[in-house]
């Protein structure tokens, strides 16, 4: 189902990737990331094995999202922690990002493949649409003390699909970046989105990460453990 009750946020994609120093610190994902797998065991390819859940942070303040699940967690006034993903080679990863009047941060972290994102398998949408519109609930318009922040990332080659764009049949039949295409326009004014197409290929084939939060007081949403400027990003419109 798609909702238009409210106007376009700005959207922007990314042509030149962010640089700076390195937060949250590589290790600590990877810790985290095998942490999480041994509490959770393999994921099968093309299945969402749980729907976005409340998340708690380990001791190294990182709470870790494996492939085919997306979670959420608030971070408390005056401290650390972010939600995180990794190897992103080929997936699709996205999080969210904002700050409430009271000082806490609320976030969220989606990893897809693309098997899950398609209805001949699953026979539904992306599960990644219900993730951004669930993010307006999560920072409610009149808790913000500022925008909601989303980073949608794909693998850059997904353009090249002879069926993107085309866009035939009902909305969960669509390319599921069409359908983030059109979900991203749909998710309020407070919201600001930053499309990030990447190369899987990249790191080796080792994959990305992205992660939400604050990391050693930096706060915001990091690629590869770079803080993207979104703002800055949106002002400079580099399409």
């Amino acid at each position: 189902m798609i909702f238009a009750e409210t106007k376009s946020p700005e959207i922007v994609s990314i042509i030149s990737l962010p640089s700076g120093d390195l937060l949250p610190k590589s290790e600590r994902i990877r810790n985290a990331a095998y942490a999480r797998g041994k509490d959770l065991g393999s994921v099968a390819i093309g299945f969402v094995q749980h729907p976005q859940e409340a998340m708690s942070p380990n001791d190294e303040h990182i709470a870790y999202v494996g492939m085919n699940q997306s979670g959420r967690m608030d971070v408390k006034p005056e401290e650390d922690g972010v939600i995180a993903t990794s190897a992103l080679a080929g997936c699709t990863g996205i999080a969210g990002f904002a700050e409430r009047k009271d000082g806490s941060i609320a976030t969220f972290i989606s990893h897809y493949d693309t098997i899950a994102q398609n209805s001949l398998f699953t026979g539904k949408d992306s599960p990644a649409n219900k993730d951004l519109y669930a993010f307006r609930y999560q920072a409610k318009d009149e808790e913000l003390d500022g925008d909601r922040y989303y980073v949608i990332a794909y693998e850059k080659n997904e353009h090249n699909n002879p069926d993107y764009g085309q866009r035939q049949g009902v909305f969960k039949d669509w390319r599921y970046l069409d359908q983030l295409d059109t979900t991203a326009t749909q998710l309020g004014e407070n919201s600001k989105v930053i499309f990030l197409p990447y190369d899987q290929w990249d790191h080796g084939g080792s994959g990305h990460s992205l992660a939400s939060g604050k990391s050693d007081g930096v706060e915001g949403i990091f690629w590869d453990g770079q803080k993207i400027d979104i703002d800055e990003m949106l002002k400079a419109k580099s399409f």
